[in-house]
């Protein structure tokens, strides 16, 4: 048996340069995966953004969205998990009225692209089907 610490001692992490609002995360490990907890205030959100090994989101509390870039994706809530494969382009964050925190392992390098404009946030409001 081998116990995995909740957190890794480290201080929670204001996240600010690929993120658009309040998020805050944990990191758990620094290795591959990568492995944060994420916590993000309503209408939170990280920048477009892919990995090169993929990711695995896992919803914990709250509701919002995991987007790919030709618009697919949708909500997500508590309990749910989302795969996105090696490569894929994506958003993910909070809904409107919802926090939503996740644990996400993300596999080999991130690279990082444009903000999420709030048109394209706003898009996957209206699509949304709660």
């Amino acid at each position: 048996m081998h116990l995995i610490p909740g957190r890794s001692g480290k201080p929670s992490v204001r996240r600010t340069d690929t993120f658009t609002g309040e998020v805050w995360a944990d990191p758990i490990s620094g290795g591959d995966p990568v492995v944060n907890l994420v916590a993000f205030a309503p209408r939170a959100r990280t920048y477009w953004h892919r990995h090169d090994g993929g990711q695995l989101i896992v919803a914990t509390h709250g509701s919002g969205f995991v987007v790919r870039q030709d618009g697919l994706g949708g909500p997500v809530r508590a309990g749910q998990s989302v795969w996105t494969p090696a490569g894929e382009v994506h958003w993910h964050g909070a809904g409107p009225d919802s926090l939503l925190t996740q644990t996400a392992y993300s596999f080999g390098p991130t690279e990082w692209l444009d903000e999420v404009s709030d048109e394209e946030y706003e898009r996957a409001v209206r699509e949304a089907s709660w």
